[in-house]
């Protein structure tokens, strides 16, 4: 924020130095000169208004976008949270077997031990 702050008071400040060197180098009568300060004043005034809609409106799509980003996030969390609960109920029977035939070889390999120790 202190950017945008910083730009505009340069931008205010440069207008008002580009003014009174306008101001003491011109060697135009009063009323011509108060003319062309005043357009240099409109000039800045709609630059100004200008930047500040369009901050506005960068703030509104910051926003916007944000909000979107919450639900997009919240829907890839759920996808992968079910995603996650099929594959565990797809590799459960896998999972079964696998204890089973762990069991069944500690069980071999006991009956070898004691069938050596014979």
């Amino acid at each position: 924020m202190s950017r945008s702050k910083s730009f505009l008071l340069g931008m205010v400040v440069g207008g008002a130095i580009s003014g009174v060197v306008t101001l003491l180098s011109t060697p135009s009568s009063g009323k011509e000169l108060r003319n062309r300060l005043n357009e240099n004043y409109k000039k800045i005034n709609d630059l100004l208004t200008e930047l500040k809609n369009e901050g506005s409106n960068l703030k509104e799509q910051i926003t916007n976008c944000a909000k979107e980003s919450i639900h997009v996030v919240k829907e890839v969390s759920s996808d992968l949270n079910q995603s996650i609960l099929a594959w565990k109920k797809e590799i459960e029977p896998h999972k079964q077997e696998i204890k089973r035939e762990l069991h069944e070889i500690e069980e071999k390999i006991k009956e070898l031990e004691n069938s050596l120790k014979q």
